[in-house]
């Protein structure tokens, strides 16, 4: 009895920080739809880019290997490059010079660059060699880093309206997943990686992605549709598909640096890779996909 009660103070508590995060994220959206450069989204993708970084530099193990320079680093090349994005937001300089020779896109794979801090740093307690620990960086601040460097790109290239629903397919499908999960999962397919994740969850989570990338394509909100309701229907399909396998492989990183949450910025919802690992597979899904599903804005 007291475990069940436990259980649903915890699914309470979730619910009312995943609310109050999600009216913070919808007045952010707001903020953004009446910009036309979208410089608020550059702004917010670059600072949870870092922020995101960092948590990984203090995250157990990680810790243990003397990466935090190395993602420092690779989070400040995150910001700029989010930032460079964005017409005359950089002093010329800056990334300025290089984002007229190349895409965003491409400055985004700079974030790997900061391995060679890696290489150079001495861990504390870390048994993984030189070019172990640049490997790993360089891992693990393309994961982080790359989707938030692009992010500015995305809404430009899906326009706002497709650009929310890409965030809300993003999400939608964690969240359902998590309730039907809880409401009537048995069976843990990824014990060894996410004990708490069910079958029934996983289905509930395809199931809902795949309705609600249906109805946006219909009311016309993700672009004018290139195979009719199919568009939909696949887009729905490659985001939840991304997200569910962005979920799994934040718990495989957690798993391997022996920390239950990533941080505790979020309360019961944990800290910021826990709050956007499915954005991490999704964005760049998106930034492949849609234009084969969808005109371009």
């Amino acid at each position: 009895m007291v475990v069940e009660r436990t259980r649903k103070q915890k699914i309470i508590r979730r619910t009312v920080w995943g609310v109050s995060l999600a009216a913070l994220l919808s007045a952010a959206l707001v903020w953004a739809g009446f910009s036309e450069s979208g410089m608020p989204v550059a702004v917010l993708a670059g600072a949870f880019g870092l922020a995101g970084l960092l948590e990984l530099g203090f995250m157990g193990k990680l810790a243990d290997e003397g990466l935090l320079g190395a993602f420092v680093a690779a989070g400040i090349l995150t910001l700029l490059v989010s930032l460079a994005a964005v017409d005359g937001l950089l002093p010329s300089a800056m990334l300025g010079p290089l984002r007229e020779q190349f895409t965003p896109k491409v400055l985004g794979f700079l974030i790997m660059v900061p391995a060679l801090v890696a290489m150079a740093s001495r861990p504390r307690h870390g048994r993984l060699g030189l070019l172990g620990r640049a490997g790993v960086a360089a891992l693990l601040a393309l994961w982080v880093g790359y989707p938030f460097a692009v992010l500015h790109s995305v809404w430009a290239l899906m326009g706002h309206t497709a650009f929310v629903v890409l965030l809300v397919l993003s999400k939608i499908g964690d969240i359902a997943g998590y309730y039907v999960g809880n409401a009537i999962g048995k069976s843990h397919p990824f014990k060894g990686i996410s004990p708490g994740k069910t079958t029934a969850g996983c289905v509930g989570s395809l199931v809902v992605a795949l309705i609600a990338g249906v109805l946006a394509a219909q009311l016309g909100w993700l672009g004018d549709e290139r195979w009719a309701w199919a568009s939909g229907l696949l887009f729905g399909l490659v985001i939840n598909l991304a997200a569910q396998a962005g979920d799994l492989f934040e718990s495989v990183v957690k798993r391997k640096s022996e920390v239950k949450d990533s941080g505790t910025w979020f309360g019961p919802s944990g800290g910021v890779l826990d709050l956007v690992d499915s954005l991490l597979f999704t964005v760049p899904a998106a930034l492949l996909t849609w234009p084969l599903f969808f005109l371009a804005a």
